[in-house]
């Protein structure tokens, strides 16, 4: 079977860690739009593919939301939920946190 991208060149692709939750990044064997076989980075701890972000974005964007930056201010913070969704829904904050710090740092650096 023939991939439009390959297991080795996804892996050489991969840079940074998991925006969600700072994990680890893997080729992840996948279709495209056009149902072709490929494979693209992602993580298995989120179960999402991810293009990455450095370490330093992350650990940014974190304490960000630790501090109370909400970049999806729609989402509820119900006190309510049990701890996998706490923790689903601090991983989507960071996420977006995330996006915010590398479009910064970007502007900076042009």
């Amino acid at each position: 079977m023939d991939y439009m991208i390959s297991k080795q060149e996804c892996a050489d692709g991969i840079s940074g860690v998991c925006s969600r939750c700072g994990g680890q990044l893997e080729p992840l064997e996948t279709v495209d739009n056009a149902r072709n076989p490929t494979y693209w980075g992602g993580c298995k701890s989120c179960m999402r593919f991810d293009d990455g972000v450095t370490p330093e974005v992350y650990a940014t964007a974190k304490a960000m939301v630790e501090d109370g930056f909400r970049p999806y201010r729609h989402m509820s913070a119900e006190t309510g939920d049990d701890e996998d969704m706490k923790r689903y829904k601090a991983r989507v904050q960071i996420g977006g946190a995330c996006s915010i710090v590398r479009q910064v740092l970007t502007i900076h650096a042009a």
